[in-house]
């Protein structure tokens, strides 16, 4: 557990006390084909970040 205190406050961490959680996360594996161009698509249409609206 790495902890850092960004206030100009001291804080105390007591024997016991709960400062953190779990989360457990199932884990995907992806076996990457690697292509020599990507085809164009409709989402692509207005460039990187675009939604759409106008």
């Amino acid at each position: 557990m790495i902890l850092i205190n960004l206030s100009p406050d001291e804080q105390v961490i007591n024997p016991g006390d709960r400062i953190a959680q779990m989360v457990i996360q199932k884990v995907e594996l992806v076996e990457w084909k690697p292509v020599e161009e990507l085809t164009e698509t409709t989402r692509a249409a207005g460039g990187f970040g675009h939604t759409g609206k106008q």
